[in-house]
């Protein structure tokens, strides 16, 4: 028996598996507390934060407000949509978490800056 993988590409050439994969590591700094979470590769930060109990900030889920915009310290994210972050947000690291899913094994965001 086989199993199909969910591929999507986004920008570039290099496709993101979004099921079937191994989980990344989120360290997640909010309101002066540090969160380590397992986030698996196909699912998007803010539902695995929510999951967790941990309250992120958001409010459409859509990447149309940047209520959930949150600064990427380190590792390597996808964004499905992008509506309000501009090229120097994104030279600043800003990452909205509502569309971000991980490409790479460890991610460190922080909401506290």
């Amino acid at each position: 028996m086989s199993f199909l993988k969910h591929v999507l590409v986004i920008g570039g050439n290099e496709p993101l598996v979004t099921s079937h994969d191994p989980s990344t590591t989120v360290v997640v700094h909010l309101d002066g507390k540090t969160h380590t979470v397992q986030w698996p590769r196909g699912e998007k930060l803010l539902d695995v934060l929510l999951a967790a109990g941990i309250e992120a900030p958001y409010s459409c889920r859509e990447g149309h407000c940047g209520a959930c915009a949150t600064t990427k310290v380190s590792g390597e994210v996808a964004m499905e949509a992008n509506d309000v972050l501009d090229a120097e947000d994104l030279a600043d690291g800003l990452i909205l978490a509502c569309q971000s899913r991980p490409r790479s094994d460890e991610v460190e965001v922080s909401y506290d800056d």
